[in-house]
């Protein structure tokens, strides 16, 4: 019979040698798990590009190129002295103009020339500028857009690297955490950052055949900047091993059964070859699914004015939209922006098709966030300051909550593939051994939810009582999955076998 102490040192000699296989530090066979971690962040736009046009039409070609270069001219010297910045002209064209008859053949009937100009202010300077430039001779807004400082840009980039290192480590460390795993070595990263934002343009319609005289209002439409969003990925391999201090723990020099329970706890890995092409294994997904309150709105509101002529209306226009404005900076909006301004003609059609201009329409668009219990409130007293049109509302959550939910959702996914991996093995009576492999699935933040209305408010709409706005919740999903080794051996008969018992 084998001697109780001898059979303990045996043990304990088996423990000694075995460990070392379970750290292979070739990257190509050692145990890791594969994470990507995201970051995202907003940077505020402190910078207005602009591009405006000078567009004349004449009977002849020196007509129209005098008056084109003249206008263009006393717009340049007006942006100078406002120390417009990237000062350039972009276009020059002078085309002729033809009228066609029913059977296709062309008339000249004059010329068009367009002067294109582009410059770059600060946005709290922008409004008034354009304003100006339009009172010199400008008579066509081309594009609109804002973007941050290249100092801004930069920090952010690094930053955005950063929260997505500290979002792979999070994300690892929750699943590590629920499989009892010990992290190990990074054995290797992928960085995968973005470019810098392309600016984040204004929606311009409209204003392209305004004069000077009729649009030149002495109220200057607000135009506050859209932040740009900045992404970047961090792929991390990380190896692991398994945690077995509690098996360890559980065995004694006086316990033979404790000692084989202990051997079998480091034995039971290499009953599959530690090739992993050839090693027995088991692959399972499982999913994780987790609902977040929504606390946050995103409201979109228009100041939509129609009138006999193109100043009265964008005078109204920019009046009603500085004291909506104003508003919501009092009530604390965040991400408050421009998203859109227009100014259109109106036409009237006869049954011919003919047209007459009956007049103008401006719509300026602004877009806010605030926690959902102050959003009624919030649009209510807007629509008191001068908006009458509601486009959009959304709920979503605060980053903190989205960030604690992805991490439970990946505890979530890793339990539901233990349990998924522990259901098969003891169908098929198997043992498992280590886990081999680590995939997460981690899911993006989810989009806004959507609210469904059909509303176009007044200034009569504003009653002393405030429509509640409750914000669904939101549903963030991942998946875990797991290449598991495991042995066809009952482990008694495995133990006893080791040891020449049986």
């Amino acid at each position: 019979m084998a001697n109780t102490n001898n059979l303990t040192v045996a043990s304990e000699q088996a423990l000694v040698i075995i460990p070392p296989l379970t750290s292979n530090t070739n990257p190509n066979t050692a145990e890791k798990l594969e994470v990507t971690g995201k970051g995202e962040i907003t940077v505020p736009t402190t910078l207005t590009e602009v591009q405006l046009g000078i567009q004349v039409q004449g009977k002849t070609s020196t007509e129209v190129q005098e008056e084109t270069a003249q206008r263009s001219a006393e717009v340049v010297d007006v942006l100078k002295k406002l120390g417009a910045q990237e000062l350039q002209t972009t276009s020059i064209q002078l085309n002729p103009v033809y009228k066609y008859d029913k059977d296709g053949n062309q008339t000249l009937i004059g010329f068009k020339g367009l002067n294109t100009l582009q410059f770059e202010l600060p946005t709290d300077q922008a409004g008034g500028a354009i304003d100006k430039a339009i009172k010199a001779g400008a008579n066509l807004i081309q594009n609109i857009n804002f973007t941050p400082s290249d100092k801004a840009l930069q920090q952010a980039r690094l930053q955005v690297l950063s929260e997505a290192v500290k979002d792979a480590q999070a994300q690892a460390n929750a699943v590590f955490s629920t499989l009892q795993l010990t992290p190990g070595k990074i054995i290797d990263i992928d960085i995968n950052s973005t470019a810098n934002p392309t600016p984040s343009p204004l929606v311009v319609e409209g204003l392209t055949s305004l004069n000077k005289a009729s649009f030149a209002a002495d109220i200057t439409t607000p135009i506050i900047g859209s932040p740009d969003t900045i992404k970047a990925s961090v792929s991390l391999d990380i190896g692991y091993s398994q945690n077995s201090a509690g098996t360890l723990a559980s065995a004694t020099n006086d316990n033979l059964t404790g000692a084989i329970k202990q051997a079998l706890g480091i034995i039971d890995p290499l009953t599959g070859s530690t090739n992993p092409n050839t090693v027995q294994k088991l692959e399972v997904t499982g999913q994780g699914k987790v609902t977040v309150p929504s606390t946050l709105t995103e409201v979109q509101l228009g100041i939509q004015v129609q009138g006999k002529t193109a100043t009265e209306v964008q005078e109204e226009v920019a009046q009603r939209s500085t004291a909506v404005v104003d508003v919501l900076k009092k009530l604390g909006a965040q991400e408050l922006q421009t998203t859109s301004i227009q100014l259109n003609p109106v036409y009237k059609y006869d049954k011919d098709g003919n047209q007459t201009l009956t007049g103008f329409e401006g719509l300026n668009k602004l877009q806010f966030e605030l926690p959902t219990d102050q959003a009624g409130g919030a649009i209510d007293k807007a629509i008191k300051a001068g908006a009458n049109l509601i486009e959009n509302i959304s709920f979503t959550a605060s980053d903190e909550a989205l960030k604690q939910a992805r991490l439970q959702v990946l505890s979530e996914a890793a339990k539901d593939a233990q349990a998924q991996a522990n259901t098969v093995f003891s169908t098929l009576q198997l043992t498992p051994g280590k886990i081999i492999d680590i995939d997460i699935n981690s899911a993006s933040n989810p989009s806004p939810s959507p609210l469904d209305f059909n509303l176009v408010a007044g200034k009569a709409f504003a009653t002393s009582t405030t429509t509640p706005l409750i914000g669904g919740p939101l549903t963030i999903e991942a998946s875990v999955s797991l290449d598991i080794a495991y042995s066809s051996a009952p482990a008694g008969t495995l133990g006893l076998a080791f040891h020449g018992l049986q």
